[in-house]
């Protein structure tokens, strides 16, 4: 089992992240800096939404940055970065945007509070918003201008995780390993008794970049095993262990049930890793602070770069000892035969009325949830004259859930030999309760069968055979034999021809079936058709945003990549390997940055968007290649 431990992104839609450079050279040194606050819309419904951004303009350096709380709105989307530029009358302006997309949990007039930040050295602050919310739908419900609500076909966005993947000048990289990089299993109780399923998790916890493998799996001995995914499934999600997020990778996750009592301890789950760091000098390296300022600072940092340093470790989980009760003898009935959990119960007859002799079926439904897998067919007390001489029985139980549920069907055929009216007695079951820690007794509904004497078929009359003649006429037997040899030869006549007709037949409805798949087969659509006909119709902002989900679609079909990993550092050394050039690799980065950047630049001309779809074509060209 391969175990890939990449962390998940601080990842965005792309119609809002901007990953642009902020290198550039600002406007006129006597530029005035601004620093404001804007809403998309004043007068909205409540199942509206509104953009809200922060805006800074023409600022040097930017710190502290402290967006407001919004206690009467949920935030839908952001923080998101925007970057752009005006030229209005040869003076340029440059700003950066902070943007959320809200919608208001109430109706009345709602205030947006201040956002605070330390601009070229001075504390800078907006002003408040004031946004009257109606009950009813607001006249921006239907304005296509705001599209908060990602796109359905891109990857969702994930919580962030701090990558701690730089080795900085007197780190010790064992230590780092040991604080970013842990297996451990979660098992839901380490006290249970015999029977009672547990569900036992291992677990790889990440801030680190690295690809792994699992060289010895847990021992189990002494449980019954049912895994509740599969374990080829590398599932990715988000938690947070000591104030920050790590990448959680499940390498198993399963119920165990316990088959005997004492200590039974869980082995360890061993991993081989090789972890992938990049080793720079204390100047090229600004550490991110925490909370939603360390994320604004995260967003406006570049990607990681130095010197690339695999390290090899072997790490394994801890073991863990569960204390496994037995069952208390007090309370338990005679019959017990180790069911666990809550259960019902209930039996049915195919037909209350058969034949003596005749087959009939008796179903018992187990119902519940607990070890429903070795729940045994209850005993049945057969009237006189009853018999039963099959049971068999069927699994419905989902095992994904803790502790296992469903049903389990047991089947029992029985004959009656004697006619007259019969009463299965309600059959019985019982268990233990592990929640009440005590037993349980259930039982049926008691069944009426009405036997009926079977109708006696009287036998057929034998038919005399004829009696031969001693005298035969052979000249008879020539002509039906001559007639024979004629219609059998007809006979293999018409089916060779009918043979040649069939294939003649079946190739012809193949050629019309292929013709008429041709028809009907939907048109191949170029990926960047889209963008074309955006171009075409002057669309500028749909343009660029269509080109970047184009680019973005065709690289995660090229490399196979989860959402989880669809990040540009990830995607660069995954074109590497497919031998793109690095001037190819940046010459797709420049693209895609130039992309999002448009879509916050007020100012557009025809020339950029013949140039970037020129570029886009090649990407694309060579992708699908």
């Amino acid at each position: 089992m391969n175990v890939k431990s990449t962390t998940i992104g601080s990842f965005l839609p792309f119609k809002i992240i901007i990953a642009c450079s902020l290198c550039l050279v600002l406007g006129p040194a006597m530029a005035q800096v601004k620093f404001s606050a804007q809403a998309s819309t004043n007068d909205m419904g409540k199942s509206d939404y509104v953009e809200i951004q922060f805006v800074i303009e023409n600022a040097k350096d930017i710190g502290d940055v402290k967006t407001p709380d919004f206690p009467d709105f949920t935030i839908v989307q952001g923080p998101n970065q925007s970057t752009g530029m005006s030229i209005v009358n040869g003076a340029m302006s440059q700003y950066r945007g902070i943007n959320f997309v809200l919608q208001p949990r109430k109706a009345g007039t709602l205030t947006i509070k201040p956002a605070t930040a330390t601009i070229d050295g001075q504390l800078m602050h907006t002003s408040p918003i004031q946004i009257m919310v109606h009950n009813q739908p607001g006249q921006n419900s239907n304005s296509p201008a705001l599209n908060p609500l990602p796109d359905p076909t891109w990857p969702k966005a994930q919580p962030p995780v701090d990558m701690d993947e730089v080795i900085r000048p007197g780190e010790n990289v064992d230590e780092k390993i040991r604080k970013n990089f842990f297996v451990k299993v979660d098992v839901s109780k380490t006290d249970c008794y015999v029977g009672e399923p547990i569900v036992a998790t291992y677990k790889l916890y990440a801030r680190l970049r690295s690809d792994s493998r699992v060289t010895r799996h847990p021992s189990l001995n002494g449980f019954g095993v049912y895994d509740m995914i599969d374990p080829a499934d590398d599932r990715v999600s988000v938690e947070k262990v000591n104030g920050k997020n790590f990448s959680v990778h499940i390498i198993r996750k399963t119920q165990l049930i316990p088959l005997q009592a004492g200590d039974i301890t869980l082995d360890p789950v061993e991993l081989d890793n090789n972890i992938y760091f990049f080793k720079t000098d204390a100047a090229a390296v600004k550490s991110p602070g925490q909370g939603l300022g360390g994320l604004l600072d995260r967003l406006f940092d570049p990607e990681p770069s130095g010197t690339p340093v695999t390290q090899h470790v072997v790490l394994d989980s801890k073991p863990v000892t569960i204390h496994v009760r037995p069952l208390p003898d007090a309370g338990k009935p005679a019959d017990f035969s180790g069911a666990v959990g809550k259960y019902t119960i209930m039996a049915s007859v195919d037909s209350k009325e058969v034949d003596t002799g005749d087959a009939a079926l008796l179903s018992v439904v187990v119902k519940g949830s607990g070890n429903l897998p070795v729940v045994n067919a209850p005993q049945v007390n057969w009237p006189v004259n009853m018999e039963s001489y099959d049971v068999s029985s069927k699994e419905n139980i989902d095992k994904t859930k803790a502790p296992l549920s469903g049903s389990k069907t047991f089947t029992y055929s029985f004959i009656c030999s004697q006619p007259g009216k019969y009463i299965i007695p309600a059959i019985s079951m019982n268990y233990f309760d592990p929640v009440t820690r005590a037993y349980r007794n259930i039982e049926t509904d008691p069944l009426n069968v009405q036997v009926n004497h079977a109708i006696k078929k009287r036998p057929a009359k034998p038919v005399a055979a004829p009696v031969e003649t001693v005298s035969r006429d052979w000249s008879k037997y020539a002509w039906w034999g001559f007639a024979f040899l004629l219609l059998a030869a007809a006979g293999l006549f018409i089916i060779r021809q009918s043979k040649k007709d069939a294939v003649l037949r079946a190739e012809k409805e193949k050629q019309a079936a292929e013709l008429e798949r041709q028809k009907q087969a939907p048109p191949v659509i170029h990926p960047l058709q889209e963008s074309r006909e955006l171009m075409a119709s002057g669309d500028f902002s749909r343009f660029y945003s269509s080109v970047n989900r184009a680019i973005w679609k065709s690289v995660s079909d090229k490399l196979q990549l989860p959402a989880s990993e669809l990040n540009k550092l990830n995607i660069a050394s995954g074109l590497r390997t497919k031998g793109w050039s690095d001037e190819e690799i940046i010459r797709l980065k420049n693209v895609l940055n130039e992309c999002e950047m448009k879509l916050y630049t007020p100012e557009f001309s025809t020339s950029d968007m013949v140039r970037i779809m020129d570029a886009a074509e090649e990407i694309i060209k060579k992708l699908s290649a």
